[in-house]
């Protein structure tokens, strides 16, 4: 089956409006980089049925993120990583929140993007015409010259990813469970990476998968403060918990000690 994974986001802002740009690729299609063969990337105004228009007010953005989502329901083709719908809403929010991480063209720039403007109206691919930008006045400037174009996008060049400032966390004391007399632990019966039974403590998710501890007074677990802030994650991340084992809120009233710890992946 067919369908087109969205990867990410790069949302510009132009004075009060935005230019909602989404990097997205079919999971049938692939290309070269090098000797190695990796997913299909490319970057696209998210304009449904609006061809040809790039820039939007929040209200206008509002409605296309409610428009992709029905059809990401009502298709099912529409995928948030290779093997995972969208669920219900969350095309939608996705599309929303990228109004909430924004820059200026200047801004991207100074980061080392490069954009332009793809006019793909002539037939023949290989007269489509690239019209590099760094400014919002070249940006205006181009789609002035342009006209009322359907056939007109917006990429960056590089097809794959998007550069953005480092943002730096300042440091801060997280939560341990000897920080706390009494707390609540992430407790469940799931298989490791030997697919043998084992009951498994939370520690965090991964990017592949969680991490995971065989005692439950461990120093590594993660520990919840009450029952319900534990239940709130269990709920949050439900999806990716429930590959691995069904969790429920465990209360521990003990000193941690260390053991070994574990992972699983999927």
């Amino acid at each position: 089956m067919s369908y087109s994974i969205y990867y990410d986001r790069a949302f510009v802002r132009v004075g009060d409006k935005f230019i909602p740009l989404a990097n997205s690729g079919s999971n049938n299609c692939f290309e070269f980089r090098g000797n190695r063969e990796v997913p299909e990337k490319n970057w696209g105004v998210l304009n449904r049925k609006h061809a040809g228009q790039v820039m939007f007010t929040d209200a206008e953005i509002r409605e296309l993120a409610r428009q992709y989502d029905q059809c990401s329901q009502e298709s099912g083709m529409i995928y948030k990583s290779r093997n995972m719908a969208f669920g219900p809403g969350e095309f939608e929010r996705w599309i929303i929140n990228g109004m909430k991480n924004t820059y200026t063209i200047e801004e991207y720039h100074s980061f080392g993007n490069r954009f332009y403007v793809l006019d793909y109206s002539p037939e023949d691919i290989g007269k489509w015409v690239k019209h590099p930008f760094s400014t919002v006045e070249e940006l205006l400037d181009i789609l002035d010259r342009l006209g009322t174009k359907r056939e007109i996008s917006i990429k960056l060049e590089n097809n794959r990813e998007v550069r953005r400032p480092v943002k730096r966390r300042t440091r801060g004391h997280s939560l341990k469970p000897g920080d706390l007399s009494e707390y609540y632990i992430l407790a469940g019966t799931g298989t490791n990476l030997k697919n043998n039974s084992v009951t498994m403590y939370f520690v965090k998710l991964t990017r592949y998968g969680l991490k995971y501890v065989f005692s439950r007074t461990s120093s590594a677990v993660r520990p919840f403060r009450t029952e319900a802030e534990a239940a709130r994650y269990i709920k949050k991340y439900k999806e990716r918990l429930s590959l691995f084992a069904a969790f429920k809120p465990e209360l521990i009233c003990a000193r941690p000690v260390l053991y070994q710890e574990g992972e699983a992946s999927v």
